[in-house]
Protein backbone atom coordinates (compact mmCIF):
# COMPACT_ATOMS: atom_id res chain seq x y z
CA UNK A 1 0.00 0.00 0.00
CA UNK A 2 3.31 2.44 0.64
CA UNK A 3 4.57 1.44 -2.35
CA UNK A 4 1.69 2.41 -5.06
CA UNK A 5 -0.33 4.88 -2.43
CA UNK A 6 2.17 6.44 -0.27
CA UNK A 7 1.91 9.79 -1.90
CA UNK A 8 -1.79 10.11 -0.59
CA UNK A 9 -0.27 8.07 2.79
CA UNK A 10 -3.67 5.89 2.63
CA UNK A 11 -0.59 3.60 4.51
CA UNK A 12 -1.61 5.95 7.27
CA UNK A 13 -4.64 5.78 7.37
CA UNK A 14 -4.35 2.08 8.11
CA UNK A 15 -2.14 2.75 10.65
CA UNK A 16 -4.03 5.02 12.32
CA UNK A 17 -1.25 7.87 12.32
CA UNK A 18 -3.07 11.30 13.26
CA UNK A 19 -0.67 13.29 10.26
CA UNK A 20 -2.45 10.97 7.83
CA UNK A 21 -4.99 13.51 6.66
CA UNK A 22 -2.66 16.38 6.97
CA UNK A 23 -0.37 14.43 4.32
CA UNK A 24 -3.48 13.43 2.47
CA UNK A 25 -4.55 17.00 1.78
CA UNK A 26 -1.32 18.05 1.13
CA UNK A 27 -1.14 15.76 -1.76
CA UNK A 28 -4.43 16.18 -3.19
CA UNK A 29 -3.78 20.43 -2.80
CA UNK A 30 -0.67 19.79 -4.91
CA UNK A 31 -2.14 17.74 -7.54
CA UNK A 32 -5.12 20.11 -8.26
CA UNK A 33 -2.89 23.15 -7.90
CA UNK A 34 -0.69 21.30 -10.65
CA UNK A 35 -3.60 20.47 -12.96
CA UNK A 36 -4.10 24.32 -12.94
CA UNK A 37 -0.47 24.84 -14.72
CA UNK A 38 -0.73 24.75 -18.40
CA UNK A 39 1.86 21.50 -18.00
CA UNK A 40 1.05 20.07 -15.18
CA UNK A 41 3.73 17.15 -14.73
CA UNK A 42 5.78 20.39 -15.11
CA UNK A 43 4.95 22.73 -12.87
CA UNK A 44 6.26 23.36 -9.12
CA UNK A 45 3.15 21.88 -7.27
CA UNK A 46 4.07 18.59 -8.72
CA UNK A 47 7.29 18.78 -7.91
CA UNK A 48 5.86 18.67 -4.24
CA UNK A 49 4.44 15.39 -4.48
CA UNK A 50 8.10 13.82 -4.80
CA UNK A 51 8.01 14.38 -1.11
CA UNK A 52 5.26 12.04 -0.13
CA UNK A 53 6.32 9.46 -2.73
CA UNK A 54 9.70 9.41 -1.60
CA UNK A 55 8.46 8.92 1.79
CA UNK A 56 6.14 6.07 0.87
CA UNK A 57 8.77 4.18 -0.86
CA UNK A 58 11.17 4.22 2.43
CA UNK A 59 8.05 3.44 4.31
CA UNK A 60 7.23 0.58 2.02
CA UNK A 61 10.76 -1.00 2.18
CA UNK A 62 11.12 -0.56 5.95
CA UNK A 63 7.43 -2.89 6.08
CA UNK A 64 8.58 -5.28 3.27
CA UNK A 65 11.95 -6.19 5.55
CA UNK A 66 9.77 -6.27 8.41
CA UNK A 67 8.96 -9.76 10.02
CA UNK A 68 5.40 -10.38 10.17
CA UNK A 69 4.72 -11.33 13.52
CA UNK A 70 6.66 -7.72 13.96
CA UNK A 71 4.59 -5.90 12.04
CA UNK A 72 1.38 -7.63 13.90
CA UNK A 73 2.69 -6.80 17.50
CA UNK A 74 2.85 -2.86 16.49
CA UNK A 75 -0.09 -2.54 14.46
CA UNK A 76 -2.59 -5.56 14.59
CA UNK A 77 -3.20 -5.84 17.98
CA UNK A 78 -5.71 -8.36 19.35
CA UNK A 79 -6.16 -9.47 15.68
CA UNK A 80 -5.91 -13.03 14.39
CA UNK A 81 -3.89 -13.51 10.63
CA UNK A 82 -5.81 -15.22 8.87
CA UNK A 83 -3.25 -16.28 6.47
CA UNK A 84 0.14 -15.43 5.98
CA UNK A 85 0.75 -12.57 3.71
CA UNK A 86 1.95 -15.27 0.44
CA UNK A 87 4.28 -12.79 -0.88
CA UNK A 88 7.85 -13.27 0.31
CA UNK A 89 9.56 -9.79 1.37
CA UNK A 90 12.29 -9.91 -0.60
CA UNK A 91 10.00 -10.02 -3.94
CA UNK A 92 8.07 -6.98 -2.31
CA UNK A 93 11.43 -4.98 -1.53
CA UNK A 94 12.79 -6.21 -5.19
CA UNK A 95 8.86 -4.73 -6.39
CA UNK A 96 10.19 -1.58 -4.64
CA UNK A 97 13.32 -0.76 -5.73
CA UNK A 98 12.21 -1.41 -9.11
CA UNK A 99 9.42 1.42 -8.91
CA UNK A 100 11.56 3.71 -6.62
CA UNK A 101 14.09 3.67 -9.32
CA UNK A 102 11.95 4.24 -12.44
CA UNK A 103 10.41 7.32 -9.94
CA UNK A 104 13.97 8.56 -9.01
CA UNK A 105 15.01 8.59 -12.68
CA UNK A 106 12.05 10.71 -13.45
CA UNK A 107 12.33 12.70 -10.81
CA UNK A 108 16.33 13.39 -11.41
CA UNK A 109 15.76 14.02 -15.41
CA UNK A 110 12.88 16.57 -14.62
CA UNK A 111 15.60 18.57 -12.04
CA UNK A 112 18.61 18.18 -14.29
CA UNK A 113 15.70 20.03 -17.62
CA UNK A 114 14.77 22.71 -15.25
CA UNK A 115 18.12 23.72 -13.83
CA UNK A 116 19.87 23.60 -17.61
CA UNK A 117 16.80 25.09 -18.78
CA UNK A 118 17.20 28.46 -16.01
CA UNK A 119 20.72 29.08 -17.94
CA UNK A 120 18.77 28.76 -21.60
CA UNK A 121 16.02 30.34 -23.21
CA UNK A 122 14.08 26.53 -23.47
Amino acid sequence: MACFFGVLSLQGWYLKRPIAPVITLFSLAMLAWSFTQPVWWDSIPFFFLFIPLWAGFIESAVYCLRADEKFDALYNVNQVRRKPSGVPPGLMALLNLLIAGMVSMFTLSMVVAHVTCLHMTC
